[in-house]
């Protein structure tokens, strides 16, 4: 039988569950303890030995997980990186000379830093 009021149970029915029933607590205790991350490990653990022995490239295994053009994304990122950190090196020191710079055992190598 189909209660007249179906959709309003419904309701009522997810409200309680929700109000309830699923808290973040409970949630929180069924997923982190110590089981679920030990188990977790192994998991993770097993993935990156399989992913470890396989004869696939890097590009290959990130496009596998869904990352299309992860190499390409990965250097554009790397360059952004370096220049930004290039960038400010560079203003830091703007005003130094060579011979502030450079580590004082290599200008023992290099007898030009003198002037």
């Amino acid at each position: 039988m189909i209660p007249k009021r179906q959709d309003e149970l419904a309701k009522q029915l997810g409200k309680l569950v929700v109000d309830h029933l699923i808290t973040p607590g409970s949630i929180q205790s069924k997923v982190i303890n110590d089981a679920s991350i030990q188990n977790m490990k192994i998991f993770v653990q097993a993935e990156v030995k399989k992913a470890l022995s396989t004869q696939k490239s890097t590009a290959q295994l990130l496009d596998q997980l869904g990352m299309k053009n992860s190499s390409f994304t990965l250097e554009q990122r790397l360059q952004t990186f370096i220049l930004g950190k290039y960038e400010i090196w560079s203003e830091e020191n703007m005003s130094k000379s060579l011979k502030d710079i450079v580590p004082p055992h290599l200008q023992q190598k290099s007898p030009r830093l003198d002037s």
